[in-house]
């Protein structure tokens, strides 16, 4: 009976001796945006555990387009619109709506 709990007592000693009792901390990814694809990549990436990418196809991607002129200007004949686009088209029925 003496020998059961020498024998408990030093697998109890060891066991919480060799348990890792370090915390193991998260990476904050709440500093990646997830409103365009390089970010959400990002996220993605950092929530696996995985460091960001220094280069990547999606952010060299120049994604805003430059704001071409309005389709519909007050002035214009409705005539010389064209109904080869929607744009175009519903220029060219709001010329016609205000006439």
């Amino acid at each position: 009976m003496i020998i059961t709990f020498k024998l408990l007592f030093f697998l109890i000693i060891f066991t919480l001796m060799s348990l890792n009792s370090f915390a193991e901390t998260k990476k904050d990814c709440s500093q990646y945006s997830t409103k365009n694809f390089a970010s959400l990549a990002d996220y993605l990436r950092c929530k696996k555990g995985l460091p960001p990418l220094k280069k990547s196809f999606l952010k060299d991607i120049e994604w805003s387009k430059d704001k071409k002129e309005k389709t519909y200007q007050p002035g214009k004949p409705c005539d010389e619109y064209s109904t080869k686009n929607f744009a175009s088209l519903f220029a060219k029925l709001k010329c016609k709506r205000e006439e």
